[in-house]
């Protein structure tokens, strides 16, 4: 169908505050500067009393449905649409096309004429031969997966680490993420029986995107392709649907890395940790961010010590002792942990130390199960 003629039979009427909740949505799969113009347009496509509102950038697809009236399909500009409908106030808008290519919107006292494409133009994100499928409830999904985000590592040539594997196991689920500093690990069991299924490595980009889109709502997730190695995903949450390509490659042996339980424990409040890290953070170099700690009288001892800015030692209080005599953490590492078990509902930081050169492994709150963080020590 011509550009012309697909124009002439899309008609639609919509409430304005639906259609820029679902085109925000839509949008955020779509990037302002694309190679091939159309990927900077949205699709609009009615169908049985639904709109579908459908970004892309060809590895990520974002669809949205709401109750309009009207037929037809067309892309629009997505961000010039999305812009102007946030400045209007009228409850209702009209699209309307012509015989020349052309979409009218009607707002109102506001009226605007948007070039647009054909809505087959806009590339879709296939998918078939459906792998496994499972259903993870309220907040669970931002529990496991953003807890997992903050340590995705960001280096292309170790690109298998570039977002977070999730791998069901022992009717478990578990979202792992590392950048070879740092490691987090987020556990759920699953409700009934659920057989193993081979691991999948979610993007970077594609997590940074479905976070804020599926929020704490329940969440269905979906792989599609060979049977050993998914390589599509579908999330279904807070009315949004998410397509996306997934990692194709092999995420490390994590379990390796993991510190068995045991050796020395402090326990440390929250809040005092954060105020003890500011204050050590203060002569640490920028580049390393390096923090001593040693074991002391009621505690531990934070220091830093730079040539450039001087020293500076406190003590912290804390539960328990280190059994080594000194160990190096990267202080703005170990913050963002903390930060991390405070979200989660943790009240104290755990920190299982073994030996000056070997991994440290912190947990939260005891009551708080499945979250495990490692942290590799530095030189000091």
């Amino acid at each position: 169908m011509s550009r012309k003629k697909e124009a002439a039979a899309f008609a639609v009427e919509v409430k304005r505050a639906d259609l820029l909740q679902a085109l925000s949505r839509a949008a955020a799969a779509i990037e302002r500067r694309m190679m091939l113009p159309v990927l900077s347009y949205a699709s609009l496509a009615m169908g049985f009393g639904t709109l579908a509102v459908t970004g892309t950038n060809l590895d990520h697809e974002v669809r949205v449905e709401i109750e309009a009236k009207g037929e037809g399909a067309v892309c629009v500009p997505a961000h010039r649409l999305r812009d102007m409908l946030r400045a209007l106030v009228a409850e209702t808008v009209e699209l309307k096309g012509d015989d020349e290519g052309i979409v009218s919107l009607r707002a109102g006292d506001t009226e605007a004429t948007f070039g647009v494409l054909p809505a087959v133009d806009l590339p879709p994100l296939a998918i078939d031969n459906l792998v496994w499928s499972l259903v993870l409830p309220d907040g669970v999904f931002a529990y496991l997966i953003g807890g997992a985000a903050d340590v995705m590592s960001t280096e292309e040539t170790r690109y298998y680490l570039n977002g977070v594997c999730l791998e069901v196991r022992e009717g478990q689920v578990i979202a792992v993420a590392t950048d070879g500093h740092r490691l987090v690990s987020r556990t759920t069991n699953l409700a009934g029986q659920n057989s193993d299924r081979a691991p999948i490595i979610i993007p970077r980009d594609t997590v940074r995107l479905a976070l804020p889109l599926v929020g704490t709502a329940e969440a269905q997730i979906t792989a599609y392709g060979a049977k050993d190695a998914p390589n599509k995903l579908e999330i279904v949450a807070n009315g949004v649907r998410i397509r996306t390509k997934l990692i194709d490659g092999k995420f490390p042996d994590w379990r390796r890395v993991v510190p068995a339980e045991g050796g020395s424990e402090i326990e440390i409040a929250l809040p005092e940790l954060a105020r003890a890290l500011q204050i050590a953070r203060a002569t640490a170099s920028v580049r390393g961010r390096a923090v001593k700690f040693e074991a002391c009288e009621g505690g531990v001892r934070l220091s830093t010590d730079n040539p450039d800015f001087g020293t500076t030692a406190t003590r912290l209080a804390c539960q328990g002792s280190i059994s080594v005599p000194s160990i190096g953490m990267n202080a703005d590492f170990l913050a963002g942990l903390a930060r991390a078990a405070a979200r989660i509902g943790s009240k104290n930081l755990r920190l299982q130390i073994t030996a000056p050169d070997a991994p440290v492994r912190i947990v939260p709150d005891a009551a708080i199960a499945g979250a495990v963080s490692v942290l590799m020590p530095m030189r000091v």
